[in-house]
């Protein structure tokens, strides 16, 4: 019975520092994460990465990587420019809010994401 319980144990201590792993990083990174918005698909990754598909049975996708700070998120389109926007987050960090500080041809309104 004793080594049933030490088995669960160790289980649950994987499972949790697993399930914790992500928590923390979105802690640390709150951009973390797949977001979408309409006919916006938006993914950052934690090593500064991200993807940005727009449409959905025609589309445009961009790569690039992101730099924030606690007033801007900066897009680097790759082979293009760079996207600058102010951001907000809401609802515990579930909806992240983008409002375009530089003229871009598919964004030109506040956006409003969804984690997924």
């Amino acid at each position: 019975m004793n080594r049933h319980i030490q088995i669960l144990a160790v289980f649950s201590f994987a499972l949790l520092f697993y399930a914790g792993c992500s928590s923390i990083e979105s802690l640390v990174n709150p951009f973390v994460g797949k977001w979408e918005s309409g006919v916006f698909n938006l993914e950052f990754e934690s090593d500064k990465t991200f993807k940005l598909m727009i449409g959905k049975a025609i589309s445009v996708n961009l790569e690039g990587k992101y730099e924030y700070d606690e007033d801007s998120l900066t897009l680097e389109i790759e082979g293009d420019s760079n996207l600058t926007f102010t951001y907000e987050f809401k609802d515990d960090e579930k909806k992240l809010i983008l409002k375009p500080e530089s003229e871009f041809n598919y964004i030109n309104t506040k956006i409003e994401f969804t984690k997924e």
